[in-house]
């Protein structure tokens, strides 16, 4: 079946955002030098520096984080031009786990460039979980009157990848946000790329 729109995860998918994460949380929970964040963040560890309710912290770190810029923030390499290609041809959609009104992260595509590429914006807002977002992909093909074959999703973590496999889409990882293959193919990358500025090419491929 023809493919109608992708969907596309936001941080470290599209934007480069990992230091404003790790100032984000290090104020959070203390303090926490970059070369340990790092550590944990690639061994999906950083919960076991949370004390209390996870599900509140991270809610308030959504929160947070949207409202801040870092230095080094910036879109991942090809982003605009992919976006920009695609957008030509299929319907875009940018989801991400921030709990945090649609605008404030139009507001964001907008001041890198993205915005004119892109057709809606998604987030958890709203939403039971923690970054789960499977629900949420089950909304957008309902909205759009789509079925889960004419639909692809990208993201970078291996949430993604499971909420992508419980939606029914097919899922294609990119390794922009430090996940390894094999936690990603488990929990249901249908094809792992180095990064978005790949994607076009392998679109072509499962058409």
């Amino acid at each position: 079946m023809q493919i109608k729109a992708v969907i596309i995860d936001l941080d470290q998918t599209l934007l480069h955002t990992l230091h404003r994460f790790h100032t984000v949380f290090s104020k959070m929970i203390g303090d926490l030098e970059w070369d340990d964040f790092i550590r944990l963040f690639r061994e999906d560890r950083l919960d076991e520096l949370i004390e209390g309710d996870r599900a509140l912290f991270w809610e308030e770190f959504t929160r947070r984080f949207a409202k801040i810029r870092h230095p080094d923030d910036r879109p991942v390499e090809g982003a605009r031009d992919v976006l920009e290609r695609l957008s030509k041809k299929y319907l875009i959609v940018v989801t991400t786990g921030r709990r945090v009104p649609s605008g404030e992260v139009w507001k964001e595509l907008e001041e890198f460039g993205l915005s004119p590429y892109v057709h809606d914006v998604r987030t958890l807002l709203g939403y039971d979980g923690v970054w789960h977002r499977d629900v949420l992909l089950r909304r957008i093909l309902k909205d759009y009157g789509l079925s889960p074959d004419e639909v692809v999703f990208v993201g970078d973590y291996w949430v993604d990848m499971d909420s992508a496999k419980r939606a029914g889409i097919r899922a294609i990882a990119v390794r922009t946000g430090l996940e390894p293959d094999e936690r990603l193919l488990r929990h249901g990358a249908l094809v792992i790329i180095d990064g978005i500025w790949e994607l076009p090419k392998i679109l072509e491929r499962l058409i």
